[in-house]
């Protein structure tokens, strides 16, 4: 068992990870729509700077550099 708080660190890398994954599709559905476009293109680069700095961090927890 984990503890709470790495397991919270773990179930936010997961839900970023899964908005990550929709951005494109999400930017192609809103093909019509520079302005939707750019801001899935922004939130997707937010988000994976965020998952880098969770997953940094979750390393520095545990100990293991392959986080």
């Amino acid at each position: 068992m984990v503890p709470n708080h790495h397991h919270n660190l773990i179930q936010q890398i997961s839900e970023l990870m899964d908005s990550v994954w929709r951005y494109d599709t999400y930017s192609g559905d809103a093909a019509s729509c520079e302005a939707c476009q750019a801001l899935w293109v922004k939130l997707k680069e937010r988000h994976n700077e965020d998952i880098a700095m969770l997953k940094k961090h979750l390393a520095e927890h545990t100990g293991d550099p392959d986080w």
